[in-house]
């Protein structure tokens, strides 16, 4: 049921105005990388900082950062929402199939690399604009034990979401 809400979520993301704003204000000279983002990715991002926020009150700006910026990286796979939901779920009920889908589409198989390396992408980007504090972060946010404890509270805040 929590696939099915996420998939939901995604698909009829939206992004207000004053949310875009926000994001731009906290991010600064980064918010270009935030806006050049799909709408669902934006979405999630913001529903983090949300859960960030209202998880540690005042949480430090580079974890509210972190909040906006963690799937960076998938944003080069040019992954549709059917796309993603169809990748999540065949990841966690048939592996095989997946691995089978990816052998007959090399183009798929391409982006799937892309987006399940996302956290390293994602840090080169972030490294490349001048923010290495930040691209730590991004990049060990899939990390089962991350070395970090901003990586650890964007881990609680992004599993809610």
């Amino acid at each position: 049921m929590r696939r099915i809400g996420q998939f939901w979520r995604h698909a009829s993301a939206r992004v207000t105005s004053q949310e875009s704003a926000n994001a731009e204000r906290i991010l600064g000279p980064l918010a270009p990388l935030f806006l050049e983002l799909p709408v669902n990715d934006q979405r999630h991002g913001l529903d983090v900082l949300e859960t960030v926020i209202h998880l540690e009150r005042q949480p430090s700006p580079l974890l509210q950062q972190a909040a906006l910026l963690h799937d960076l990286g998938k944003a080069a796979a040019h992954f549709s929402v059917i796309e993603r939901s169809v990748t999540v779920f065949l990841r966690a009920v048939s592996p095989k199939t997946l691995q089978a889908l990816q052998r007959s589409r090399p183009a798929f198989a391409r982006r799937y690399r892309i987006y399940a390396d996302h956290a390293q992408m994602g840090a080169d980007r972030l490294r490349s604009a001048g923010a290495a504090e930040l691209a730590t972060i991004v990049a060990e946010h899939h990390a089962p034990h991350p070395q970090s404890e901003d990586t650890r509270r964007l881990q609680r805040a992004d599993g809610r979401n």
